[in-house]
């Protein structure tokens, strides 16, 4: 029984000590797990599967919270608790969490956002999933824990809410904002009553960095930064002409974007008819209307002047995305760009071209 014990004990040792000589590549493999998993399983926003997976992401990321300050607490009672020694893996299950998490909102709001509207927002989940890797010690801090997990709890209702009720608008955005607040208010209630009780400072520092990610998050919807998830824009061009065949699909005629573009002025056309053909993707059962705006720079006023709108209602289930397009006679002659929009003003997709006199 002895020798059993001292087996047992050098090989706990062993692994620790594996465990921390590699625990940088376990960092970096747990990482990267994550994103392949993401990459190779999620295909649609609006998928039961797609969804599963994000929550399952986010209950291990909530049980992982738990078991850490479950952990401290028993630390606190006991100086030599068992429950220790797992301190030094449980922060890699939150690792995994979040980097699954984020690199998920990576793969649906890339899909939906319009760069030269959302760089802002893309650029906070892309600095948290790369910055992920060095988050292992802050993931001990549940000031840190909670303010990371809101963040990822509301870039996740900002999209599913849509998805469950087939409806979008400042009022379902509003809604997915207030839910995400009354979720992450009950875990830290629940942690404070019967995990660990978390300190007056401590749960003040908590409440300001919550209502500064809340505020935020509500300018940059406002502001029309956050990408308008779930629709995202499927394709986008600058045709000559098109026409529809008696099967229903679009004859387009003259493909004028070169790969390159991203929505960029790269298109020098010719005066005469333009066509702006785009297919917006929508999940299964949601009805809304799209806009496009038709717009032109005014070199005087240094801005964008709209020139014209055209709305038409879209349904959403079709996996290549809804189709449609707009056309337009005897433009003058300068830049312009054409905005794919809700009716809240995101931008869905941009296309910009220069009219050239003959």
């Amino acid at each position: 029984m002895l020798n059993l014990k001292n087996r047992i004990k050098k090989r706990t040792e062993k692994t620790r000590s594996w465990f921390t000589k590699n625990e940088k590549y376990l960092i970096i493999g747990f990482f990267t797990t994550g994103l392949i998993v993401d990459n190779l399983t999620l295909t649609r926003i609006d998928q039961v599967f797609d969804n599963l997976v994000i929550l399952s992401y986010l209950l291990l990321a909530v049980l992982s919270i738990i078991l850490i300050n479950y952990i401290k607490a028993k630390e606190i009672q006991d100086k030599y608790s068992y429950f220790s020694k797992f301190e030094k893996y449980i922060p890699l299950v939150t690792q995994f969490a979040f980097g699954g998490l984020f690199s998920a909102y990576i793969i649906f709001y890339t899909k939906s956002a319009s760069w030269t509207t959302s760089w802002i927002f893309l650029l906070i989940i892309f600095g948290i999933f790369i910055g992920n890797e060095k988050f292992r010690k802050q993931y001990k801090e549940i000031d840190f824990q909670i303010n990371i997990l809101f963040i990822a709890l509301f870039s996740f209702m900002i999209f599913f809410i849509p998805v469950v009720l087939k409806q979008i608008g400042v009022w379902i955005f509003v809604l997915s904002g207030f839910l995400s607040l009354l979720l992450i208010w009950g875990l830290i209630k629940f942690i404070s009553s019967f995990i660990l009780e978390i300190s007056q400072k401590r749960k003040e520092k908590i409440t300001i960095h919550i209502i500064g990610v809340f505020v935020l998050f509500n300018l940059m919807y406002f502001l029309n930064i956050i990408p308008p998830v779930p629709l995202s824009i499927k394709e986008i061009g600058v045709y000559r002409n098109i026409e529809k065949s008696i099967n229903g699909d679009y004859l387009l005629e003259d493909v004028e974007v070169p790969w390159y573009s991203f929505g960029n002025n790269f298109l020098n056309i010719s005066q005469g008819p333009v066509y702006i053909y785009s297919s917006v993707f929508a999940p299964t059962d949601l009805k809304t209307e799209i806009i496009y705006e038709w717009s032109l720079y005014d070199n005087q006023k240094n801005r964008w002047v709209s020139y014209n709108k055209v709305e038409y209602p879209i349904e959403g289930g079709r996996e290549d995305g809804y189709r449609g397009y707009v056309y337009a006679n005897n433009l003058i002659a300068g830049e312009w760009r054409v905005d794919v929009k809700t009716k809240s003003n995101l931008v869905i997709g941009r296309i910009k071209f220069e009219i050239k006199v003959k």
